[in-house]
C-alpha cells in the first residue's frame, strides 16, 4: 500500500516552501517599485509608505511562516481567526477588483464645451513646480482649451503644502501663463487641502464670478485618469450637476499605485466624505 500520510507531508511541505518564498518575493519587488518610483520621481508619491509597510510585514512573515504556522495551529481560536481573516481579505480584494473596473472603464475624455475649466492639483516638485503628475493635467487643460474650447474660464485649485513653498494654485497659473494662456481668463482657489475641498472651494469661487448656482453651470474637471471616477463622485457630492472629465494619462510607471491607492479612496469618499 502507498504511504498516503507520507505524501501529504510532502505536498504540504513544498506547498508551505511555496507560500516562504512567494511572500519574500512579492515582498522585495514591492520594495524594489516602490524605491524606484520615489527615487525617479521629482516629488513625494502617495500611499509609498502603507506599501512598504505591508511589503516588510510579509517579508518577515515568509522568513519567520514555519514559528507561525505552528503557533497558530496550536491554538484553536487562532485557527478560526485566520479563516475569518481570509475571508475579509478575499471580500476586501472582490471589492477593489470591482471598483478599479468601474475606475479604467469610467468615462475619461469628454469634449463637449463648458462654462468653467477646473483643474485638480496634484502636488509641486521642489517646493514650487508642478509635479510630473500636476504637469500632466496642465497640459491636458491647455489641450481641450485649444482644441475644444477657447472661452471657457479656467479655474486652478490646489491649496500649500507643509513642504510647498508657494500654493499649488500659484504654481499651476504661472505654468498655464508661461504656455499663452490669458492671465486674465484664470482664477485661483488656493486653500483646498483635498479633493473634496478642491470642489467645495471651488464652488465657491465660480459662483461668486458667475453670479450663478454651480448647479447651473457647466464645469470641466481636468485631472489625471485615475482620479476621474472619484473626481466626478465628489464633484456631485458639492452640488456640481452638470459636470465632466477631461483626463491626463497616468505616468506609466505610477500606474500600478496610483489605482490601488484610487481604490481604497474611493471607497474612504463613498463612506465618509
Amino acid at each position: 500500500m502507498k504511504n498516503t500520510g507520507s505524501d501529504k507531508r510532502k505536498v504540504f511541505s513544498k506547498l508551505k516552501n511555496t507560500r516562504e518564498k512567494l511572500c519574500i518575493i512579492l515582498g522585495v519587488v514591492l520594495l524594489l517599485y516602490i524605491i524606484l518610483i520615489n527615487t525617479i520621481s521629482s516629488s513625494k508619491i502617495a500611499f509609498s509608505k502603507p506599501i512598504c509597510f505591508f511589503a516588510v510585514v510579509i517579508i518577515a512573515v515568509g522568513f519567520m511562516y514555519d514559528k507561525i504556522y505552528a503557533f497558530i495551529q496550536s491554538k484553536s481560536i487562532l485557527k478560526k481567526l485566520v479563516k475569518i481573516i481570509k475571508i475579509c481579505i478575499a471580500l476586501i480584494i472582490a471589492v477593489l477588483i470591482v471598483i478599479e473596473g468601474v475606475i479604467i472603464v469610467y468615462p475619461k475624455h469628454n469634449i463637449s464645451k463648458s462654462d468653467y475649466i477646473l483643474i485638480l492639483g496634484a502636488g509641486l516638485s521642489n517646493g514650487s513646480e508642478p509635479s510630473l503628475t500636476l504637469s500632466g493635467r496642465l497640459d491636458a487643460a491647455i489641450e481641450y482649451i485649444k482644441d475644444y474650447n477657447n472661452h471657457s474660464k479656467i479655474v486652478v485649485s490646489g491649496g500649500k503644502g507643509n513642504d510647498e513653498k508657494i500654493s499649488e494654485a500659484e504654481a499651476m497659473k504661472k505654468y498655464l501663463v508661461s504656455k499663452g494662456m490669458p492671465e486674465g481668463q484664470i482664477l485661483m482657489e488656493n486653500k483646498s487641502t483635498t479633493t473634496y475641498e478642491n470642489f467645495k472651494f471651488s464652488k465657491e469661487l465660480i459662483e461668486e464670478d458667475s453670479n450663478k448656482e454651480i448647479d447651473e453651470i457647466n464645469v470641466k474637471v481636468v485631472t489625471t485618469d485615475f482620479h476621474a471616477f472619484r473626481s466626478k463622485l465628489l464633484a456631485q457630492k458639492n452640488g456640481y450637476n452638470n459636470v465632466t472629465n477631461y483626463s491626463s494619462e497616468t505616468v506609466w510607471y505610477l500606474i500600478p499605485v496610483m489605482y490601488l491607492r484610487e481604490g481604497f479612496a474611493v471607497v474612504k469618499s463613498l463612506v465618509f466624505d
